[in-house]
């Protein structure tokens, strides 16, 4: 059973090298030709180069097909509903073993897909559907209470007392999200020192206006004016958009350390800080903390065979189910949801601003036990 492939390859194809071995009175046969076993994904609109749920998910196909999972891995970036369809549609005269779509961009057009191909097996990370068919595993993760304690650490981390953060048109939670944002910085309002001032979240009443297009250019947009608003901690959640914002704010950020200070000494410049969902924040000055979806784990535990790891974070907990084969693969798990309960999601400061701020790193890990233990729900906040 096989799910079609896409255009480029990246991973070296997979052939057999016949051997004909000659002796005085024998000739040894050659080996049968191995059926070449691919591993597929499309991205949409940001592509594999996101520092997010893309590049974390190609990085572990990669690591697969090292390891012998797939013979090869082939990528393609889409720009829209209409390219999603159509290189999904291309895969149907390949031979691909199962194919990747990631985020909720490209998630009607694989439920559509799947359903017209029942024989073919497909995963969706990070797509937030709910009505896949039966071919279509899923991968997806809660992030309420890592957006609450991201609200708490940017008013930890503000010097100007306004933070913010926003969402794509179309991502999973969003309304949710950005209401645990909201909690998290009241709740650290309520636990300041009296002599504090509060800090403001910005846009706080309307969603709408935390909400944008998932385009570079709408994230460097809603940079700008949160930053002329004196916004100075931003967390996107994202494909492109939240790009454009990190992009914008390494820019300003850049800029602000090469202009010349002010002859009549105002004040230290206040720099852009963002906190980040997705891959390490190691890749831009401006990243404080990073909230990272353990996609690993997730492959891990769907997948019986998937490549193991000696990191205790990265290793499920046993499944209770025994593998069924689909398409070839011994699945344990159909869906899985990371959550900061079962490892699949994490948060935590990164080397810089953040690290200098009083408290901060115990603030992550005091916040997550009391999510965890009950204390704190996020979702009633």
């Amino acid at each position: 059973m096989r799910v079609k492939v896409m255009s480029t390859v990246l991973g070296a194809g997979f052939s057999a090298l016949s051997l004909v071995a000659l002796s005085a009175c024998s000739i040894t046969a050659p080996e049968p030709l191995e059926d070449a076993t691919l591993g597929c994904m499309i991205s949409a609109p940001a592509g594999f180069d996101d520092h997010s749920a893309g590049a974390l998910t190609l990085a572990e196909t990669e690591l697969a097909r090292s390891a012998g999972l797939f013979s090869a891995t082939s990528s393609q970036r889409v720009s829209n509903s209409a390219t999603t369809s159509a290189a999904l549609k291309r895969m149907s005269d390949q031979d691909c073993a199962l194919t990747t779509v990631l985020g909720p961009g490209g998630a009607d057009e694989l439920g559509a897909h799947a359903r017209s191909n029942p024989d073919d097996i497909f995963l969706g990370v990070a797509s937030g559907h709910k009505d896949f068919p039966d071919n279509v595993l899923s991968i997806d993760f809660d992030l309420v209470p890592p957006a609450f304690i991201a609200g708490y650490i940017a008013a930890t981390a503000s010097e100007t007392g306004e933070v913010g953060a926003l969402v794509s048109q179309g991502f999973p939670q969003a309304e949710e999200i950005l209401s645990a944002f909201d909690a998290g910085v009241d709740l650290y309002n309520d636990e300041a020192d009296d002599d504090v001032d509060g800090v403001k979240s910005h846009r706080e009443s309307a969603v709408d206006g935390r909400t944008v297009a998932d385009t570079r250019d709408e994230g460097r947009a809603f940079f700008e004016s949160a930053h002329d608003s004196d916004v100075d901690v931003l967390v996107p959640f994202g494909s492109a958009a939240a790009m454009g914002v990190v992009t914008a704010a390494t820019d300003t950020l850049q800029s602000l350390r090469i202009q010349e200070p002010e002859e009549d000494g105002d004040e230290e410049r206040v720099l852009p800080k963002i906190i980040w969902y997705g891959a390490s924040g190691a890749f831009s000055d401006t990243i404080i903390a990073t909230i990272e979806p353990n996609i690993r784990r997730g492959l891990r535990s769907m997948f019986a065979e998937w490549p193991q790891s000696k990191n205790p974070d990265e290793v499920p907990e046993a499944s209770k189910k025994d593998p069924v084969d689909m398409g070839g693969f011994l699945v344990t798990d159909r869906h899985y949801k990371g959550t900061i309960d079962n490892g699949g999601v994490g948060i935590a400061a990164e080397d810089g601003f953040l690290s200098r701020v009083s408290d901060a790193g115990r603030s992550i890990t005091d916040l997550r036990e009391r999510i965890k233990s009950g204390d704190i729900d996020p979702d009633k906040s």
